[in-house]
């Protein structure tokens, strides 16, 4: 498929998150959304509606098209093109009066069924009005200018986002693991920010507010984004088979390394 079929989805990406988020921003203002808060997750109205308003759009313009959406599961299609659709990431923390939050799209080329390929992830953080477009071969783009992810300082002077799955909690094992990578990242770095909203954090390390990321055992749909903001925005990154870590120099990637070959 060529180049401008692309180009429209990703218009298409952007008008769809900015109608879920526009939505959340209101929501989140007027407080008039209802909670379900288990006890390692939070349920809110506000994903069901924000989800309603971004399919709405993405079915308007490519009705064919494969989905996997967050809270109505998998809906079936024929398209090149597959869309991972998050319409809260961080409902935690919006459900919380914490203005961390936003809608996520990760769109994935089908070419190689075998083994579909990220191109084009876009996050919209609609409290502090952020845009993030990362687009294979294309880079990313914060509010609409190229951004890189350069950071020159060490890890003593660095922030550290930490990032796991909801299945690390319910696990013992797995829980004992993310706590001594934690204890790790607080002993060598300034700061360990415990991200529940990682799209909103990948943005900010692709930008370079953010100096790096140590995620375990992390949720596809999420990770799917970061990895491609990673790659976009010039983060150097490791993975193994249940940890992934990117920083943007390399001091502070030698020790996020460090840090998951010794725990995870």
């Amino acid at each position: 498929m060529p180049t401008p079929a692309l180009d429209a989805v990703e218009t298409t990406a952007i008008e769809a998150c900015k109608a879920g988020g526009t939505y959340l921003r209101d929501a989140y203002r007027s407080g008039n959304t209802t909670a379900d808060a288990g006890e390692h997750d939070v349920k809110s109205s506000a994903d069901t509606a924000a989800e309603e308003r971004i399919l709405a759009v993405i079915r308007d313009r490519f009705p064919d098209h494969p989905l996997e959406a967050e809270e109505s599961g998998i809906h079936e299609g024929s398209g090149r093109y597959r869309w991972l659709v998050d319409p809260l990431d961080g409902t935690n923390n919006f459900e919380a009066g914490l203005p961390s939050f936003a809608t996520g799209i990760t769109v994935l080329d089908l070419k190689d069924d075998n083994d579909p390929e990220p191109v084009l992830g876009v996050v919209y953080a609609p409290v502090s009005d952020d845009l993030y477009v990362g687009r294979r071969g294309r880079g990313v783009r914060h509010d609409g200018q190229p951004v890189t992810a350069d950071s020159d300082l060490e890890p003593a002077a660095a922030t550290i986002v930490s990032v796991i799955g909801h299945d690390v909690k319910r696990d013992p094992e797995h829980a004992a693991v993310s706590a001594a990578i934690n204890r790790s990242i607080e002993d060598r770095c300034k700061r360990r920010l415990e991200s529940w909203s990682p799209t909103v954090h990948w943005g900010l390390l692709a930008r370079g507010r953010l100096d790096g990321i140590v995620c375990y055992r992390p949720d596809r749909e999420e990770q799917l984004l970061g990895e491609l903001f990673s790659a976009e925005s010039g983060l150097r990154t490791a993975a193994g088979d249940e940890w992934f870590v990117a920083a943007g120099n390399d001091a502070v990637f030698d020790a996020v390394r460090e840090i998951a070959l010794e725990h995870a």
